[in-house]
């Protein structure tokens, strides 16, 4: 390691104690992006997997805003 320094749970050759990077771009969970008027009612809802960029997220959020379109007359 580095400067010889170690931390909790850590051994001088990083050993069985050493768990994933907790910065690892592949981690399981999921992103909300959730998009609301300023009342906060909800305008549009998206949920992606933790991996998902998140200008993606922002695209498919701004695409899920539900306009009501008055009838043609």
């Amino acid at each position: 390691m580095a400067g010889g320094r170690w931390h909790a749970g850590q051994s001088p050759d990083g050993g069985a104690l050493i768990g994933p990077n907790p910065t690892d771009r592949g981690k399981r969970g999921t992103k909300k992006s959730v998009l609301v008027e300023r009342e906060g009612g909800p305008l549009a809802v998206i949920i992606a997997g933790a991996n998902v960029n998140d200008i993606s997220l922002l695209a498919a959020t701004l695409d899920a805003i539900v306009v009501v379109r008055p009838p043609p007359a």
